[in-house]
């Protein structure tokens, strides 16, 4: 990718000379160094991981590029085909249905792990179809080695698909909201940056001003 030769060096060095201890009973062990990889929450593992999956999206490109894999065109007067969307460490693979591009994507991934090293989780990972017949997707399913999922679907902790206009269709995340914020406390939080919090939407707005202004005993509620 045309890193300088000190740079990499830099990088070897940082990857191949960490040590870690584990907890036995509450006391740590004697250091041992480690085979590969980062300490846990070491700042750069998120940069090293996003260099190696950009090796992902060059491999998409070029399948692209090549007409090996064809992804979803959006849009009529200046149509733009979308095969792959990435976020950390999850990603979204848009394709029309057909076995050459099922059969592609299966080569894609399993050429990933080797040069990266990241291994894909097929058994967490789902395949969903729109206007997909069932049987068609339990059958590329098998080949894919995944589990065969419906619409909508959680992505990067957000619903897609479904009808965003009904309230059930929020459910899952106003579940989340109020799981994260039973777990904090507001007081710790400025009343100047409240309101911009809470200007979500009525349901959303509602648990968040329910959280920022709570009251207790000794502090009144504020409406």
């Amino acid at each position: 990718m045309g890193f300088p030769t000190l740079w990499r060096k830099w990088i070897k060095e940082c990857i191949g000379l960490a040590t870690a201890s584990v907890l036995v009973n509450g006391s740590p062990t004697d250091e041992f160094p480690l085979g590969r990889g980062l300490r846990q929450g070491d700042p750069l593992s998120p940069l090293l991981f996003l260099l190696a999956a950009e090796g992902f999206n060059v491999l998409m490109k070029s399948l692209s590029g090549n007409n090996l894999f064809t992804g979803y065109t959006v849009g009529s007067s200046e149509p733009v085909t979308v095969s792959h969307l990435q976020f950390a460490d999850d990603t979204l693979i848009l394709r029309k249905k057909s076995w050459a591009n099922i059969r592609a994507m299966r080569a894609v991934l399993v050429l990933f792990e080797n040069p990266s090293g990241l291994k894909v989780n097929f058994s967490k990972s789902q395949l969903v179809g729109v206007n997909v017949t069932t049987s068609w997707l339990s059958e590329a399913g098998m080949v894919l080695s995944c589990k065969v999922g419906s619409v909508p679907f959680v992505y990067l902790g957000l619903p897609i698909g479904g009808n965003a206009t009904r309230l059930a269709f929020w459910e899952p995340l106003l579940n989340q909201i109020n799981s994260r914020l039973s777990s904090c406390n507001s007081k710790h939080l400025s009343f100047g940056g409240r309101p911009g919090f809470a200007e979500v939407c009525p349901v959303i707005s509602a648990c968040l001003c329910a959280f920022f202004f709570q009251g207790s005993n000794k502090y009144n509620l504020l409406y």
